[in-house]
């Protein structure tokens, strides 16, 4: 069942932004911070694009109306839980911050994110379970937000297939509400239309799930596009105009798969409060993987 959203108070919600905002998000010019607007755009571009389309990447961009993605804000006083592997392959190095009050995706995915806004510290989970106190996860991964972003060793997930922080990808509802968004964004491909085996930096994984295409030039995980500088924004509104501007400066990876459509990831406001507006999201639909360019990949890593 899902629960209703918690409400917060203006002084509440004053501290917890505050706080969130007193953190660093990595360091300027990194994986997820780097304008690249005008960097080189890989020779086989064209090839990657074509090749996704050919495997059934005909969908517009979405990002949720009604979000189910969270961010937990942890401080000196929450209770760190050791976190319970579901799977013997995957274990967890470090205890998480976790309150009981804390939320869960309630999807089948279950992600959890976590930041501490004491060490500045992010922590993320894949199908995650929390019960009489035991806190239990599939995958996931923790970073410090005041160093540069390290990419896990390959063939280690996150709370994401490609092991890439769904955090730092994430869009969060302050921000477009400020007018600006200062990061890389994460992006969720139709299943089946980028590679099955491959991946390069920052990514570390793939879901290895079999690609449809014909193409020798399948995308790997980790991919970093970035949306033509001559698309149209003149029909949107102010939240996916915020959104497309992020995708034009500084560029989407490719951190998972999933539905039929291009997903973007998008959590609920901190206080509570959806002020997420269906009609203006809408105009993502209009973006598809055609206006976009990959930029040069550099070197390509396989799971297999």
């Amino acid at each position: 069942m899902r629960k209703s959203p918690v409400m917060l108070g203006p002084g509440t919600f004053a501290l917890l932004l505050g706080a969130l905002t007193s953190c660093p998000f990595f360091t300027s010019g990194d994986y997820y911070t780097k304008d690249v607007s005008r960097a080189p755009v890989d020779a086989h571009s064209a090839r990657y694009i074509d090749s996704m389309v050919d495997a059934g990447d005909t969908g517009g961009f979405w990002a949720a109306a009604d979000p189910v993605e969270f961010i937990n804000i942890a401080n000196a006083g929450t209770p760190r839980r050791r976190v319970l592997g579901k799977v013997a392959y995957h274990r967890f190095d470090t205890p998480y911050p976790w309150a009981d009050t804390f939320r869960i995706e309630p999807l089948s995915d279950a992600h959890a994110i976590v930041v501490d806004t004491r060490t500045c510290e992010v922590y993320e989970s894949y199908q995650t379970a929390y019960a009489d106190g035991t806190l239990t996860a599939y995958s996931g991964a923790h970073w410090n937000l005041r160093r540069p972003f390290a990419p896990l060793p390959g063939g280690a997930p996150s709370a994401m297939a490609s092991g890439l922080s769904l955090f730092a990808g994430m869009i969060r509802w302050e921000e477009v509400q400020s007018g600006h968004i200062d990061h890389a964004l994460n992006w969720e491909a139709p299943a089946g239309t980028v590679a099955q085996w491959d991946y390069v930096r920052p990514a570390s994984d793939t879901d290895r799930l079999a690609f449809k295409g014909n193409s020798s030039y399948q995308l790997p995980y980790g991919a970093h596009l970035r949306l033509r500088a001559s698309f149209d924004l003149s029909h949107f509104g102010p939240q996916s105009r915020a959104i497309a501007m992020a995708m034009k400066r500084y560029g989407i990876f490719l951190a998972d798969t999933g539905s039929d459509d291009n997903g973007l990831y998008n959590a609920m406001p901190l206080d509570g409060q959806n002020h997420w507006d269906a009609g203006d999201l809408a105009a993502l639909r209009s973006i598809h993987i055609t206006d976009f360019e990959v930029l040069r990949l550099g070197s390509v890593s396989s799971v297999r």
